[in-house]
């Protein structure tokens, strides 16, 4: 069967097979699912680069912010020539409300980290729409005083010029390129400081004439991915970061002076990086910033590349702080590491050295910290004598899959992909006014079509949305496509004793199900948020989980046991931006977010689970192949209980939780083969004994409980030989 494209599809609604509707939601319909075209009026930016831009896309995505949708970019070209501002909400809290009545009404748009910027290109043209600086643009002209073409940030409400990155939610810059033009040799293509759940994906910076790509990092529940930098002195400039933060399938190339640069909280783990120079480096830098009361510049770099196109005396990475490699390749350097303390690792001149595995230690500074801590290796509940996991190397050249691995391919559905329908359109007319039940018809559109979008809309959800191995469910945004379980007569969520999800994926470990964008919230004790069990091809991008229970008990409303988001049976996949920081339950069993007898292979790249008011925030039971990149937890709550599992791997954990006298952030029982690198939480504004808990206790399956010591922060500790799939 040959496709027959959008115009056809729509027109004809050709049947793809038995059952399942092939059709395509008309682009011209935009502003009815939540996207505000900026090309229409009474915006009418210019898509055709012949006029300047900057105001008419100023003024829409202030617009989109105020009424809960999205800056939505049709394919073309928009010149500008000023820094277009991405600012969250306003500030001051009567006032942080969205605009419209209606969006009042059914719960949107309430509250400051309710109204996000959302920057979204159209993926209908052969290349992403591309946001242009025009040559020679006022104030871009001087590296020594950069200034930004896009700048995301939210201001304190105390002070509403002041920037309050960890307040920035939910702020997401998608699918749009950005270029700069001749004599702007000080611009920055894009500032994104940020936290839970806000990102630059999918976005290509050609800085040939500037300054850098990028600035900032997302952490704590909030990440950057796919990102590409092209030329620049800088590729990635995330000196300033929020805790944790993570990147995945960043490509560097081509820049004058360094290619990543890092300083932020703790530990910064880039996953699926590409760097290629034609300096001879240090192409990747990392600084202690001692003078500041926090630890800083942790890196941890997994399934990456580093080429230096020319053969000499190159240095990929130069380090003031604690380093873990984990099968990174390097090609042409005579130095792979050079350390503050006089430490070095050597590379292959000529040719490709992959490191399988290193980790080097570094103490922070003490020079404004409460207590110094410490960063050891631990190898099977052994302190090592020395701070260094010797590196385990080998003459090898890089896989083709290396970084596209941890990646969503260029083919991920969306609202414009042919064959995708929205859940409000006949035949399946939901309404998404918080109040109706649109259950039947969301349902009915998840059995008959593989692409769904929920519009703009919250949406009443009385029994579990059952998911086939094939459904690719998508919202507008997490923010603003909402699923809200109710309890009413008849329906799933009325027994707090057998709670059911509000979505649950088939059972399949080649399902290909896909959830993303979407916000999940639960206050009803018979509900819980999502059960998953799609395998290794699946994927959870973008979705908001939140459920408020009350913390005092009664007998109608028992506190919930259940985890809040269970993986189970054959459930894996890749998990970006996996974020709930709501009280949850006050019984100790329950979780965020558990992990149970899976076998398939399962990644997260940043996962903030916290506030819980349980046991612990989250659980690995029985589970295999589990990979961790980014870790953030709060409040006093241990983060991770690892219990009776194989083939664990987590790097890069960061937060202000304190668990209780003699507990530990993270416990391990019985699991003889994983790897946790570089545990290093926040400790400005600590309360409680520092020296009274520890960072990791292990209770092996034979044997004694190995306890790290207070205050130690390791840069790796890992027990047996443990895998990564």
């Amino acid at each position: 069967m040959k496709p027959i494209g959008i115009l056809g599809a729509v027109l004809c609604g050709f049947l793809l097979t038995e059952g399942q509707a092939m059709g395509s939601i008309d682009p011209t319909r935009a502003g009815e699912l939540g996207f505000l075209d900026v090309t229409a009026p009474p915006f009418s930016a210019d898509a055709t680069g012949q006029r300047d831009s900057t105001k008419a896309l100023q003024d829409a995505i202030n617009h989109a912010r105020n009424h809960c949708m999205a800056t939505y970019f049709p394919p073309g070209r928009y010149v500008v020539s000023n820094t277009l501002v991405c600012k969250q909400g306003v500030m001051e809290r009567r006032r942080d409300r969205a605009k419209d009545p209606k969006l009042l009404a059914m719960g949107l748009g309430t509250a400051v980290r309710s109204l996000p910027c959302l920057l979204v290109g159209s993926r209908r043209g052969k290349q992403r729409p591309r946001i242009v600086l025009a040559p020679n643009s006022p104030g871009y002209a001087d590296p020594k005083k950069p200034k930004r073409v896009v700048h995301f940030w939210r201001g304190s409400v105390k002070d509403p010029k002041r920037a309050q990155p960890n307040g920035s939610f939910n702020q997401m810059f998608i699918g749009i390129d950005i270029e700069i033009g001749t004599g702007n040799a000080g611009a920055v293509g894009i500032r994104h400081r940020a936290a839970q759940g806000s990102g630059v994906q999918d976005c290509r910076i050609d800085a040939t004439h500037g300054y850098c790509g990028i600035e900032g990092a997302a952490g704590s529940g909030g990440s950057h991915a796919n990102v590409t930098v092209i030329g620049g002195q800088v590729g990635a400039d995330l000196r300033e970061a929020q805790p944790a933060p993570t990147i995945t399938g960043f490509t560097l190339i081509g820049q004058t002076k360094v290619a990543l640069r890092y300083g932020g909280y703790s530990t910064l783990t880039a996953v699926g990086l590409r760097i290629e120079s034609d300096i001879a480096g240090p192409v990747v830098t990392t600084s202690a910033n001692a003078g500041g009361k926090d630890i800083y510049g942790q890196l941890s770099v997994i399934d990456s590349s580093i080429t230096f196109r020319k053969p000499g005396p190159n240095v990929a990475f130069s380090v003031q702080s604690s380093l873990y490699l984990n099968n990174t390749y390097v090609r042409n350097a005579a130095l792979v590491v050079k350390h503050s303390d006089g430490a070095e690792l050597k590379g292959e001149p000529e040719g490709w050295l992959r490191i399988a595995e290193y980790a080097h230690g570094i103490d922070p500074p003490n020079k404004r910290l409460v207590h110094q801590y410490t960063c050891p290796v631990y190898i099977d509940g052994k302190r090592q004598d020395g701070r260094t996991f010797p590196a385990q190397t080998e003459v090898a050249t890089p896989p083709e899959d290396l970084q596209t691995r941890h990646l969503w391919s260029d083919t991920f559905p969306g609202w414009e992909t042919p064959g995708a329908i929205s859940v409000k359109d006949a035949p399946y007319n939901a309404v998404g006014d918080r109040v109706a039940d649109d259950t039947a018809a969301i349902q009915r559109a998840i059995d008959e079509n593989e692409i769904v979008f929920l519009p703009q809309g919250v949406y009443a959800i009385s029994r579990t949305l059952k998911l086939r191995p094939q459904t690719k469910l998508m919202g507008l945004h997490r923010s603003f496509s909402m699923l809200r379980p109710v309890a009413v007569e008849g329906g799933d969520f009325n027994d707090p004793a057998n709670p059911q999800p509000v979505i649950r994926t088939a059972d399949d470990a080649d399902g290909q199900t896909v959830l993303a964008s979407v916000g999940l919230t639960t206050g009803v004790p018979g509900a819980f948020l999502v059960h998953w069990r799609a395998g290794r091809h699946s994927i959870f991008r973008g979705v908001n989980t939140s459920c408020y229970f009350s913390r005092t008990p009664t007998p109608e409303a028992p506190a919930l046991r259940h985890p809040m988001v269970l993986i189970s049976g054959n459930g894996g996949g890749r998990w970006y931006n996996f974020h709930s920081d709501s009280p949850g339950s006050p019984h100790p069993d329950y979780r965020h977010i558990q992990v149970q007898g899976t076998r398939e292979p399962l990644a997260f790249y940043q996962c903030n689970p916290e506030h819980a008011s349980s046991g612990t925030e989250m659980e690995l039971r029985g589970a295999r192949n589990v990979s961790v990149y980014g870790l953030k937890g709060e409040r006093p709550t241990p983060i991770l209980l690892i219990r009776d599992c194989d083939h664990i791997f987590v790097s890069g954990y960061s937060g202000v939780a304190i668990p209780p006298d003699g507990e530990s952030l993270v416990r391990v029982e019985g699991t003889p083969n994983y790897t946790i690198a570089n545990l290093v939480d926040r400790p400005m504004g600590v309360r409680g004994n520092a020296k009274a808990w520890h960072a990791l206790i292990e209770q092996p399956r034979s044997g004694k409980e190995i306890r790290t010591v207070p205050l130690e922060r390791p840069v790796l500790y890992r027990r047996g030989r443990p895998l990564r799939k």
